[in-house]
């Protein structure tokens, strides 16, 4: 048999990991509204508009300062969409989150020597971040975080890697999503690694490590300002972070519940964890266990950070598994493992994956399920809307006003997923009406609101029904009223 045409380990993975993307792309189309939001932004962009700084979707904060951070993952997913409608924005995500784990593979096994116990420990953090599988620009941020991690890694340990690499990465990473800011806190973690280094082992950190460390996330930090709002973009990055009502009132930003089953593979991983560092910690470097200290206390604070922790972590921790090969069994079959893939080479199997990956979603049931979800999305209220369209503003959910801009493009939503756009202020009022707070009638008067496109089971239809408002189209997920 030819040399391309079997599989390797790193085929397997990707492989494995290409086809449960497949197989979760319809709770990852539809786990939160914000992807709508980026297609909307992404056609904005490609009918050959600037990337918008200031609100254009809603009625209510006209005008708004808005950070286009994510506006070329919005570019990316319109076109994805346009060439195989959300089918294409399935392919698009599993192929970057499979291409992010065979890189980690494939460098871990540079590093350890081991390929088996490698495979399952990069499996298992892939296994973490499916987590937060969702079709955003995050997914993005895992292929980019992963090798901004190999190339500081080998940059620390010496190992030649061109500096123009960081900053021109940084320049693609900027535009595409605001977790940029990982990147440059793994620079940090191996430069105060490097000075660790340097106060108590100096032959262990040479000058020039340093050098090019401190070069690498100097001109990084610089090209971060090449963005449509330049520095502002960093006020808006952490802006964020530093609201507490914000923080506390979405489902990702919370800590991970571990009393939650689902937390149960995290959990197990920070046990396992514990265990490889306790038997094998001389095998990590200062900046390595910095930056494994830094992706765990992230994880810790903030669930949304598992996307990190699921690929830092197996990077990090693989040279602790070199001592696996002391194990007779591990070795025979390293040996074997290692005999067969040196003769084996190419890009046959993730190219056949893609492939194969496209043709079943296109002609099986499985791409039928890869839509936006009626049971999610106000899908038949919005078709009914298209050919019976309301005079006046709008009031929507909050879920829903990116679904409405990609669908209902003439309308003006009332608020959508981008909270940082609308502030606590205005956010405080939205929650007043949904929980019918008193006053709540006041705010749709003073938005000049004459139709509301809710959810069926909210006790808002209900109270709107008894303030007169007339009810205009129902179905199992959505209702419409008007004045």
């Amino acid at each position: 048999m030819k040399r391309y045409l079997l599989p390797r380990f790193q085929d397997i993975l990707f492989l494995g990991i290409f086809a449960a993307a497949l197989i979760l792309g319809p709770r990852m189309l539809n786990q939160d509204g914000d992807l709508p939001r980026h297609l909307a932004i992404g056609r904005y962009v490609l009918a050959g508009n600037l990337p918008p700084v200031n609100d254009i979707f809603s009625h209510t904060v006209p005008g708004a300062p808005f950070a286009p951070h994510k506006w070329l993952s919005g570019v990316l997913f319109y076109l994805a969409d346009l060439v195989f409608d959300e089918r294409g924005l399935v392919i698009l995500s599993a192929t970057a989150l499979a291409a992010t784990f065979t890189i980690i593979y494939t460098q871990s096994v540079s590093r350890a020597g081991v390929r088996l116990p490698v495979f399952f420990l990069v499996a298992w953090g892939a296994a973490l971040t499916s987590l937060h599988w969702i079709v955003r620009p995050h997914i993005f941020t895992m292929l980019l975080f992963a090798l901004w991690l190999v190339w500081t890694d080998a940059l620390a340990h010496g190992r030649k890697v061109r500096l123009w690499y960081f900053p021109a990465l940084m320049l693609v990473w900027n535009n595409i999503h605001g977790e940029y800011i990982s990147g440059l806190l793994v620079t940090g973690a191996y430069l105060a690694g490097w000075v660790w280094g340097f106060l108590f082992n100096r032959e262990a950190a040479p000058i020039q490590t340093g050098k090019r460390l401190g070069m690498a996330a100097g001109w990084s930090v610089l090209v971060t300002l090449l963005n449509p709002i330049s520095v502002r973009a960093w006020g808006t990055v952490t802006g964020w972070l530093g609201n507490e009502y914000l923080m506390s009132h979405t489902d990702e930003t919370i800590p991970p519940d571990f009393a939650n089953p689902k937390f149960l593979v995290l959990l197990a991983f920070f046990a396992f964890s514990l265990f490889l560092l306790a038997m094998k910690r001389e095998k990590l470097s200062a900046g390595q266990a910095i930056t494994l200290a830094i992706f765990s206390a992230l994880t810790l604070l903030s669930a949304r950070n598992i996307h990190f922790y699921g690929v830092a972590a197996p990077y990090l921790l693989a040279t602790t598994l070199t001592g696996s090969l002391a194990v007779p069994l591990v070795k025979r079959y390293e040996s074997l493992f290692a005999a067969i893939e040196s003769r084996l080479s190419g890009f046959a199997w993730p190219l056949l994956t893609v492939i194969l990956g496209i043709f079943a979603l296109a002609a099986t049931p499985l791409g039928q399920a890869q839509r936006f979800s009626p049971a999610f999305f106000p899908v038949e209220a919005v078709k009914w809307l298209q050919t019976h369209p309301q005079a006046g503003e709008m009031f929507n959910p909050f879920d829903w006003g990116g679904y409405l801009s990609l669908k209902l493009p003439e309308k003006k939503v009332f608020i959508d997923s981008q909270g940082d756009v609308y502030g606590e202020a205005f956010i405080r009022k939205y929650e007043r009406v949904i929980t019918l707070a008193p006053g709540w009638q006041g705010i749709l008067d003073a938005y000049e609101v004459r139709w509301a496109l809710v959810n069926a089971d909210w006790p808002l239809a209900g109270a709107l029904a008894a303030e007169g408002w007339q009810e205009i189209y129902r179905d199992s997920t959505a209702v419409v009223y008007k004045r």
